[in-house]
């Protein structure tokens, strides 16, 4: 936050009252009870007063709460100020719309299926030596964190990055009214969060939602070759559209691209130019998160040619088709911070690439936010599965005897096994864990039944 913000300024913009308490001068404002670590905070009380963290607030004061008069609660709390206001929600947005007002800087939005944690990553990296930037923290991008993020822009943040998930309809454009974003991107668009969303229709359109997020003005960046983008209409889009791809014509076009030592190089194309770019981390998947990031700053004003050179030295992230060596000198690829069916054949075509002359074991958890017809989905993964020269699949998780069946559908040559513990893969996989073998563990973070596996695997190579 800035310095500090005057009580006054803030009983003024919210149409408050003060009841009980006294002034003094506020250092951040929250609508999160247990976010309170310090005192001179104030906390709007959106939810059920029942809900509030009245000991965590007592432990921090002087403090400020605002509320509604119909949920006064008395007898006052010592050293807490009472505010109140007639309408929670009114209130609560006058103050989102005044203190974002303050800032007169490029913020970017960042959204898609897969991808958008790497861009934001990469934008950051390439613009952080110039100047200061304020950015989602790893992948913390849930809608209750939009508030403290958006109070920790100061007087001296120029830019802001930040990710705007889309887990059900309305939330992207939700956050967007707290960063009132300048310049929108969206990665690319695959089958997630059908859990919320309904249908996989209603989960394109909400990532539309980028449109009005960007009051319909900003610059809008597009994957040309991402069919599921291309449902969005841009009938009624009045701001700049600008697109980048591989196979489609597209304003920032990469060509000639190889994998490297540690990750990928390839040529990029704008309006005739010529550049060289190499970035860490496997896949074709990884050419558009560098493509779209670099068309991101240059559209903000960053030159390409630097942009490439700022993205020499990024650094792949945790969990990122990481690979390293295993037991009996194995070959481990380690991509275990998310799932989906995208980024499940992403890692696929990475396998194949660098470990072509390997056995290959695919260990697979179930995919969530798949919605109704989840088990319909994962009898598609297994089904995709097949297509690639898979030597052994062990899958695991609710939905693991769906992935297995995909995989009998379409006549895939390798076992196939289901499991149920980390324990039970790492009895079938140990002795098969050689030189010659090429080993990816693909599953999310909050994978229980295999994340213990990594440890195992560390553990039998040391």
């Amino acid at each position: 936050m800035k310095k500090k913000i005057k009580f006054s300024t803030l009983l003024k913009v919210i149409k408050g009252q003060l009841i009980h308490g006294n002034t003094f001068d506020i250092y951040h404002i929250t609508d999160r009870t247990n976010y309170i670590k310090k005192a001179n905070r104030v906390i709007f009380l959106r939810g059920k007063i029942q809900q509030t963290d009245w000991e965590n607030i007592q432990k921090h004061t002087p403090c400020a709460v605002i509320l509604e008069k119909k949920k006064i609660k008395k007898p006052f709390l010592p050293n807490v100020s009472y505010i109140v206001v007639e309408d929670m929600e009114k209130s609560y947005w006058e103050f989102v719309k005044y203190y974002r007002s303050l800032f007169d800087i490029p913020v970017f939005a960042i959204t898609g299926t897969c991808g958008k944690t790497t861009a934001k990553e990469m934008i950051t990296h390439i613009l952080k030596r110039d100047y200061k930037v304020l950015a989602t923290r790893k992948s913390k991008n849930a809608p209750y964190r939009n508030l403290s993020y958006l109070c920790e822009m100061t007087k001296e943040t120029e830019v802001a990055v930040f990710e705007t998930p889309v887990a059900r309809i309305g939330q992207l454009e939700y956050s967007c009214k707290f960063f009132q974003p300048t310049i929108g991107m969206i990665t690319n668009i695959g089958v997630d969060h059908l859990k919320k969303c309904g249908t996989l229709e209603n989960y394109i359109q909400a990532k539309g939602e980028i449109l009005n997020g960007l009051n319909n003005k900003g610059i809008l960046i597009l994957n040309a070759d991402d069919e599921k983008t291309k449902q969005i209409s841009l009938k009624n889009y009045k701001g700049k559209v600008v697109y980048f791809g591989i196979h489609s014509p597209a304003d920032y076009k990469a060509t000639n691209i190889r994998y490297t030592e540690d990750g990928m190089a390839f040529t990029l194309i704008y309006e005739k130019m010529k550049y060289e770019v190499v970035v860490a981390g496997y896949g074709e998947h990884q050419v558009y998160n560098a493509l779209g990031s670099i068309a991101a700053v240059h559209q903000f004003g960053f030159g390409i040619r630097e942009a490439a050179e700022r993205l020499k030295t990024f650094k792949n992230l945790t969990a990122h088709l990481e690979t390293f060596k295993g037991p009996n000198d194995s070959f481990i690829i380690n991509d275990t911070w998310n799932a989906n069916p995208t980024s499940i054949e992403a890692s696929l075509k990475v396998m194949e690439a660098i470990a072509a002359n390997k056995k290959k074991i695919l260990i697979l958890g179930s995919v969530s936010e798949l919605g109704e017809h989840e088990a319909k989905y994962h009898q598609q993964i297994g089904e995709m599965i097949a297509a690639y020269q898979i030597d052994v699949l062990i899958a695991t998780g609710k939905f693991a005897n769906q992935i297995i069946q995909g995989a009998k559908n379409k006549k895939m040559k390798g076992k196939k096994v289901a499991c149920e513990t980390a324990g039970d893969i790492m009895n079938i996989i140990k002795p098969l864990l050689t030189e010659e073998t090429a080993l990816l563990i693909k599953t999310s973070m909050y994978d229980k039944s295999i994340m213990p596996l990594l440890t195992m695997l560390d553990g039998e190579k040391n």
